[in-house]
């Protein structure tokens, strides 16, 4: 790891949400900043990683010795980042207010596709965080570069290689083992990384295994939430002068694992991804990066293996997703800068069949046949014109296919004429319309740094950035929870004539050190024009359809939801976030961040859905060379700015406390143990879905309240790395 510029280096504290990890010391960069003050998340800036000059706007979370969950959790450590909760192995992305799709997710340069048609197989679910290396985030603006659709943002996420050896050396091996255990819901899992590397060749293979049951608050036991995964990585690497070229498989195996905030749960989720990249220089001059990767998902749920089934019957529901991506960059000199041009995209292809075992003859072609293919070509050049003054300009263009083949149902053969004219009206209007759709966005970018001293950075940037519909947004044909994760308990049906988002972006930030302070705020303003959400529907079949649905269930005509149907509206987001911290006495130090944001529409007096209230961290620790203890405050404010529309719950304002500590017992092996929500706090945690299962009920989770955060928590780590 080479540094272009200094950096507070970091004793990082990161818990994960079920099994935190613990603090771990990170060299200094330069002797220079050896009284730099630490925190949670490491600001990189202009990092050099395997040769990637690291963008100074990117913040990284170090997840030393995960836990068991999904690596998503770790976004609750940056600035203006945090979580969908669905379940415990299936967080989505949020940043800003935006969430979902709207976030680009990066791993080895290609993004996942979810089978699943809620997200519970999320994008950063299919590695673990006991697996991943190294979270980047681009803190506010992203280049285009990152990704070809970034307008909620933009995230890296990271698994360990071995080095090339260097200087005669024959040979490395290295390794690491970690284990652990914790009390809230008597789980553990353990992982094995093992490298070894010559000077032109590395081989690399990980496996990791985690299980754990229904997690326990002081209300009782959130129902289902228990999870059970494996997952695997192997991965080779010829290098040949200034050539790299590497080849990794991912595997992912999930077995029957909870998502209570959803229809059903993950009975089955197995699947690999396959990826191929180069990176080279010619003459030291010209820089190229390809990548190419194939994607084969598999991902089956139900409503009654985990849960009791509802009253309608039982559902079971198979999906698949498969495609392919590709990427290729080259950068060169221009002016005084750099100039980078590429092109980059994936095509997916999705399939979901909803049956039920107990009548064999029932089946709902959910999805068939949906694809959602993306062609970009981007340009971007950073260069400094003078001294201390820096430019990022960007710009791209996509071309976003869509399809859909026709579909069926049993439901055209049913006894009732009435239901059977429905149902036969909804699939004869999406066959006989023209599904195929072509969406031409482009994207700018534009970004000024000053350094006005030493000490303090100022940041400028504007942005226009799109997203066309996903393909549940556009092909949701029949009245269903398909919402990719959306969780707000309502039925959905999609819109073929939806148009695509854009954003218009403004954001300015500072970065102030001086000694062993720190303190980057930053605030930003988004206009978002044609903002997908749910209105209510006006197609008579499917709110019929709708409303029988809920009859069948019981529901009293006054106490049914809406139907929805997917539309474009205007919204605006703007807020701050900060992130601070100071060192005393050399071995103490205290580290926070701040994230506020704020969601409303600008057609109509309301508040956009799921958004985060007023939250924040502090933390203060003491280091020692071969051990750490420490303190912190998790706290949420009340988050009465709820969507009206979707008669979304508040929730109250909580704060956890929770106490980490760490030692070295021997090189390389280290111990941790601690306690999250140290006093039992019963809490609900805003960005939690609603509850869909009926087993929560006895627990104090009726269906539609916000699910629980965890109680008590005791943990105990071990690892040992070479």
């Amino acid at each position: 790891m080479k540094f272009k510029k200094s950096i507070s280096a970091n004793l990082i504290a990161i818990p994960i949400t079920l099994l935190a990890s613990q603090p771990l010391i990170a060299q200094e960069a330069e002797k220079d900043e050896e009284k730099q003050p630490k925190k949670e998340t490491v600001e990189l800036e202009r990092m050099e990683i395997r040769g990637e000059i690291i963008r100074p706007n990117m913040t990284g979370v170090l997840p030393e010795q995960g836990g068991i969950n999904d690596a998503a959790h770790l976004l609750m450590r940056v600035p203006g980042g945090n979580v969908n909760g669905l379940g415990p192995l299936s967080g989505i992305a949020q940043y800003r207010g935006l969430f979902g799709d709207r976030v680009n997710v990066d791993f080895k340069g290609m993004n996942y596709k979810p089978a699943c048609t809620n997200s519970m197989d999320a994008p950063l679910s299919h590695v673990p965080a006991a697996m991943t290396s190294l979270l980047k985030v681009y803190r506010g603006i992203a280049p285009v570069s990152s990704g070809i659709e970034t307008i909620g943002g933009a995230i890296v996420q990271e698994t360990k290689r071995p080095e090339f050896t260097e200087d005669g050396e024959l040979y490395d091996w290295t390794g690491k083992f970690s284990a652990g255990y914790n009390s809230a819901n008597d789980g553990w899992y353990g992982a094995l990384y093992n490298g070894v590397a010559t000077a032109n060749h590395r081989l690399h293979a990980y496996g990791s295994k985690e299980f754990g049951n229904d997690f326990r608050y002081p209300g009782g036991k959130n129902v289902p939430t228990r999870h059970d995964r494996e997952a695997a990585e192997v991965g080779y690497g010829f290098r040949y002068e200034e050539h790299v070229v590497d080849v990794d498989f991912n595997y992912n195996h999930t077995r029957p694992t909870g998502t209570p905030a959803l229809p059903m749960d993950i009975i089955l989720s197995e699947g690999g991804i396959l990826t191929t990249s180069y990176s080279g220089r010619i003459n030291d001059v010209v820089g190229i990066k390809a990548a190419y990767n194939y994607q084969d998902i598999r991902h089956t749920m139900n409503n009654f293996s985990l849960r009791r089934p509802p009253v309608t019957g039982k559902r079971l529901s198979t999906n698949e997703a498969d495609g392919f991506g590709y990427r290729l960059a080259i950068d060169f000199p221009l002016l005084s800068g750099l100039m980078t041009v590429g092109a980059d995209g994936d095509n997916a292809n999705h399939d979901a069949l909803v049956t039920n075992p107990d009548v064999p003859d029932f089946f709902i072609q959910n999805f068939y046949g949906a694809e959602r293919d993306r062609y970009g070509f981007f340009a971007e050049w950073n260069v400094s014109p003078v001294q201390d003054w820096t430019v990022e300009l960007g710009a791209r263009v996509n071309h976003i296919e869509m399809n859909s083949r026709n579909i069926s149902t049993s439901m055209t053969s049913i006894p009732n004429p009435v239901m059977r004219g429905h149902w036969q009206t909804i699939v004869n209007d999406f066959n006989n319309q023209s599904r195929e759709k072509t969406d031409f966005n482009y994207d700018l970018t534009g970004i000024i740094r000053h350094n006005l001293t030493d000490e303090l950075e100022v940041e400028l940037g504007f942005a226009r950035k799109t997203r066309s519909p996903s393909y549940q947004e556009r092909y949701l044909w029949a009245p269903f929870e398909a919402t990719g994760g959306l969780a707000d308990g309502y039925r959905y049906i999609g819109d073929l004539n939806v148009s695509p988002e854009k954003s218009y972006q403004g954001e300015l930030g500072i970065t102030w050190r001086k000694g062993s302070f720190y303190f980057a705020p930053r605030a930003f303003y988004r206009y978002v024009d044609d903002y997908i959400q749910g209105v209510r529907a006006t197609n008579a079949s499917a709110i019929a359809i709708s409303n029988a649905q809920d009859a069948a269930a019981g529901i009293p005509p006054a106490q049914r939801m809406p139907l929805l149907q997917y539309a474009n509206i205007d919204a605006i987001l703007y807020g701050t976030d900060v992130e601070a911290g100071f060192r005393l006495m050399d071995n103490w130090r205290v580290d926070g961040i701040i994230s506020y944001v704020k969601g409303d529409r600008a057609d109509a007096d309301d508040n956009l859905y799921r958004i985060a209230p007023l939250n924040g961290l502090v933390s203060l620790f003491y280091d020692d060379e071969r051990w750490s203890l420490g303190t912190e405050v998790v706290g949420y404010w009340r988050q009465g700015d709820v969507s009206k529309f979707n008669e979304e719950p508040k929730t109250s304002g909580y704060a956890l406390w929770n106490i980490r500590g760490q030692a070295e017992l021997y090189k390389g092996l280290q111990v941790g143990a601690g306690v999250e929500n140290l006093l039992d706090k019963e809490y609900r945690v805003h960005l939690n879905g609603l509850n869909r299962a009926a087993n929560n009920i006895e627990n104090g989770t009726n269906i539609g309240d916000r699910l629980p955060g965890i109680g008590r928590n005791v943990y105990v780590t071990l690892s040992y790395e070479w």
